[in-house]
């Protein structure tokens, strides 16, 4: 799996994109940190999407996972200063990391599968 990191000035176009070609993708959302150990917020729920909004007085990147009542995770990520993104050689597989400026990393992990395969 080759790790590369998206420019900032990318994030708006590559998340607007990713959301489109990931939507209802089954995914697992971590959160972790060092005064917070590793937590997982959401597992086994389709993407509905994710957003970048870095003008000068908002820095945020969002994630929508569920997308259904009472099965519905949104996660906002306040001053994100890095988003990784981790490519498959097999085609389906894939993660993404965001780090913000205090040090909490979300990690998003895709399965191979979308759901109408299962």
């Amino acid at each position: 799996m080759q790790t590369r990191e998206i420019p900032r000035e990318q994030w708006i176009r590559y998340f607007d994109d990713f959301s489109k070609n990931h939507e209802g993708w089954i995914v697992t959302v971590e959160v972790i940190g060092s005064d917070i150990g590793d937590q997982e917020e959401a597992s086994g729920l389709p993407l509905v999407g994710i957003s970048a909004d870095v003008k000068a007085r908002e820095n945020r990147i969002d994630l929508m996972v569920g997308g259904k009542p009472g099965v519905h995770v949104e996660r906002f990520i306040d001053r994100p200063k890095h988003v990784w993104v981790k490519e498959p050689r097999i085609p389906g597989d894939e993660a993404i990391e965001v780090e913000s400026e205090d040090g909490i990393k979300t990690l998003l992990n895709f399965q191979r599968v979308r759901p109408e395969e299962t």
